[in-house]
């Protein structure tokens, strides 16, 4: 038995080797896999998430977005008169206006509407990303006090311009960006830790995940009760100031197909604005058989792209220009 011993430790030492062999591989494999994802998010992608948590879509904004003289993202300056000989077309709206994941302004629907009608219209974009009608009418009021001049104002609707009327969606909204003050320290400190982290809460935050549900639901409560009134004042305010309201509605472009879910509520809509008499274009007919994938930004990203800018253009150009002298 004395003679044994030394040959069972001989032969348990290779296997303790072999160990710490493999956990040596697996790290350096993880090493190079952090370094590559490092740098392809530091230095290579330039792209947005849909709510603009991750670092590398805060630095797209940083990079992208260049304020006016009237505080919004464009590449020209306002002035607040109406301009001889010139229709004015104000764009009020949100990140769906503003142009949220396109990095050239000039490639975004307004911009491109008016390189189709220069000189003959003057086109503004009073919008801004997280806007929900209410912050819209709020901001839209304070530029007229400031001595903003109208003639025809286009409402950019998106289905989730509802959301603030919803207490429990705000709760949750004001939750999910809280935790931004709060990251983890690699989550602070590296792109791609940073983007693997919020890809993975985008996936299991049931609050995240499930975001759209809320909008649907508000449209069959007491909420669109209250977005009537809100929507009802706006038009209230053109008629009563002379001002032409036109209204485009986006749809949810990531969830386009034979069952897209929101089909009522875009009925709903048009339904409210034809008893108002004010013109509503619907650009849901406009993206009717087309992929998700075809119209928007990313996987992780379902505002319109290039493509779905360019569509929407064409599209909100004829129809202002239809409505325009009427």
């Amino acid at each position: 038995m004395a003679d044994r011993a030394p040959n069972s430790g001989s032969a348990r030492r290779p296997w303790g080797r072999l160990v710490l062999v493999n956990l040596a591989v697996l790290a350096s494999l993880l090493l190079a896999v952090w370094g590559c994802g490092e740098v392809y998010y530091r230095y290579l992608f330039d792209s947005t998430d849909s709510f603009g948590l991750t670092r590398v879509c805060r630095r797209w904004f940083k990079r992208h977005y260049v304020a006016n003289n009237a505080g919004v993202r464009d590449d020209i300056d306002y002035l607040p008169a109406l301009q001889p000989l010139r229709h004015r077309v104000t764009f009020l709206g949100d990140s769906f206006t503003a142009g949220h994941g396109i990095a050239k302004v000039s490639d975004r629907f307004v911009n491109r509407i008016r390189m189709q009608h220069t000189p003959q219209w003057d086109v503004h974009a009073l919008a801004g990303n997280g806007l929900d009608t209410g912050a819209e009418l709020e901001a839209f009021a304070g530029f007229v006090q400031g001595g903003y001049q109208l003639e025809a104002v286009v409402l950019v609707y998106v289905l989730n311009d509802i959301a603030d009327l919803v207490p429990e969606w705000q709760t949750i909204q004001d939750r999910i960006y809280a935790e931004q003050t709060h990251e983890p320290f690699l989550v602070r400190h590296s792109y791609f830790v940073n983007v693997l982290y919020y890809r993975l809460k985008a996936a299991r935050d049931p609050d995240v995940r499930d975001y759209y549900r809320f909008v649907r639901e508000a449209y069959d409560g007491p909420a669109w009760e209250q977005q009537c009134r809100r929507l009802q004042s706006l038009q209230d305010f053109c008629a009563a100031n002379h001002v032409r309201l036109m209204v485009v509605t986006f749809p949810f472009l990531h969830a386009l197909g034979p069952e897209y879910p929101y089909a009522d509520v875009h009925r709903k809509l048009d339904a409210f604005w034809k008893d108002l008499g004010v013109p509503h274009l619907d650009l849901l007919n406009t993206y009717t058989g087309m992929p998700p994938r075809d119209l928007v930004i990313g996987k992780y990203d379902a505002h319109p792209n290039l493509r779905a800018h360019a569509l929407a253009a064409k599209a909100i150009g004829a129809f202002v220009e239809s409505h325009l002298d009427e």
